[in-house]
């Protein structure tokens, strides 16, 4: 009997002290967000929202087709560029690469200092022709409808691109020079990989020996419920990004009339291998950008959030089921996959010989694309089925700028000098962008676009508030004016 006491006695004192460290660890988690006051926004400029309008009605397309490229949108857009900002396509310098992405350099005052980066892409999305009736105005059209700009652009990423020129143009007919050089980079192939655009212009900077300590490209974004336990507006200052592979999965097998089917049929060996692929997701993991997006927000979030986040060491197992409620927040810790494309078969009374799929995965950092392809493999499990990385492209996912960084401390401080009652936060990108080409060129890249909950990437009804641009002239302005 006396053993069962000193038993409990030491499960209650054991409980005791871990309910202790668990409380003492939460209520010390200190906060992270520096008490700034936002400065007052000025109106828009004169003709910026005309400016934005008038890029949108050029159709600067992407396809994944490269017979569909059309080179006159582009060509349409950079006289847009010349004749809206003269000022800036006079004191800065311009180069052209592959013949329609842009590299301008600003001269700063100081040589000595490291330049900053300013990164923008001209291409779109094509619409997807089902969806037009879909729109609430043409897709092309740039259309202002109640204080709401529509069009596909609008945000991804023509509202950045014309708010870094309006935001430029602006201070230069103010006579203002930067202290630090900054260089726009305007690439025009980003939504197919950035390989004509972005990569070059990298490779460029890095053969001058350039070395920027900012490098700003699209990403995160405000938003004022998207993430849970949070009661003010969340600024997503994307530190890193995940790494993109897609795989092409072919099966081939004796077809024939559909009147006498084989017991097993091409399609049939690909969807069980597809099954079994989605039946085994890839396990869970926090990266570096995704802890500091917990130690960031841990300390703003209620109860039990809070506890959670500040104790993972005890409710890991917790936070990643919270985690996995949703899928934005189950893609930032898993290398997702998912079947994109599948395509078998002519005619409906012959049954197929060759059978073919894509599935694209976003690799968190650290997860290589050829340890993801292995892992593929052996979960597939079936020589039957060709696997191989289609158009034998990847990117990896890239590494985490630090939050003790210049670029992440200077963005920080100026999305708060022009957003008000704001929050800010690291966190991992799942999309792709052309910055992950300038991993050599600059630690400090930051992935941030300064808009509000926007609506529409790579769907219909695209679209900007004018608030939003409002604020995205605004806070590049105060980035540009900050380049010291």
């Amino acid at each position: 009997m006396k053993f069962f006491k000193k038993l409990l006695t030491y499960l209650l004192l054991g409980l005791l002290i871990l309910g202790s460290v668990v409380a003492f660890r939460t209520l010390t988690a200190k906060s992270k967000q520096d008490a700034i006051a936002a400065l007052p926004m000025p109106a828009l400029p004169e003709k910026a929202v005309e400016h934005l309008q008038k890029a949108i009605q050029c159709q600067t397309v992407s396809f994944g087709d490269s017979t569909q490229w059309k080179a006159e949108p582009f060509l349409q857009l950079r006289q847009l560029m010349e004749a809206a900002y003269p000022l800036f396509h006079s004191q800065l310098s311009r180069e052209i690469i592959s013949n329609y992405s842009y590299l301008y350099t600003w001269k700063g005052k100081n040589p000595a200092l490291a330049p900053y980066i300013f990164m923008a892409h001209q291409d779109v999305v094509p619409i997807e022709e089902a969806s037009r009736k879909l729109w609430a105005a043409d897709p092309f059209a740039g259309e202002l409808k109640n204080g709401i700009i529509y069009g596909r652009g609008a945000i991804d990423n023509k509202c950045n691109l014309v708010s870094m020129l309006e935001s430029a143009e602006k201070l230069l007919q103010q006579g203002f020079q930067p202290e630090r050089t900054i260089y726009f980079v305007f690439g025009h192939d980003e939504e197919i990989g950035g390989k004509k655009g972005a990569l070059p212009i990298a490779q460029l900077l890095a053969t001058r020996g350039i070395k920027a300590d900012l490098l700003i490209d699209e990403g995160g974004i405000l938003t004022k419920d998207k993430v849970s336990g949070v009661q003010k507006t969340v600024a997503l200052l994307a530190t890193a990004e995940k790494g993109y592979l897609s795989l092409a999965f072919s099966v081939t097998k004796k077809g024939g009339h559909s009147s006498m089917p084989e017991t097993e049929t091409a399609v049939d060996i690909l969807m069980n291998a597809l099954t079994r692929l989605h039946d085994n997701p890839f396990p869970a993991r926090f990266d570096p950008a995704t802890q500091g997006f917990m130690a960031y927000l841990g300390p703003e979030m209620a109860f039990p959030s809070n506890m959670a986040f500040a104790n993972q060491w005890l409710f890991k197992n917790m936070v990643i089921k919270g985690f996995d409620k949703k899928a934005t927040t189950r893609a930032m810790i898993h290398t997702t996959s998912v079947t994109t494309m599948f395509n078998a078969g002519i005619k409906d009374n012959i049954v197929p010989t060759i059978a073919t799929a894509v599935a694209n995965f976003r690799l968190l950092p650290g997860d290589s694309a050829k340890w993801v392809m292995e892992r593929v493999k052996s979960i597939i499990h079936d020589d039957r089925v060709t696997i191989e990385p289609r158009n034998n492209t990847f990117a990896e996912g890239s590494k985490a700028a630090s939050t003790e960084g210049i670029g992440f401390q200077k963005i920080n401080r100026i999305v708060k000098q022009t957003f008000e009652n704001v929050i800010t936060t690291p966190f991992l990108l799942i999309g792709a962008t052309d910055s992950r080409h300038f991993g050599h060129v600059s630690d400090n890249i930051i992935k941030f676009s300064p808009v509000t909950d926007p609506i529409g990437f790579h769907t219909h009804d695209e679209q900007v508030t004018i608030d939003s641009y409002q604020h995205s002239i605004w806070f590049f302005e105060q980035l540009m004016r900050d380049a010291k």
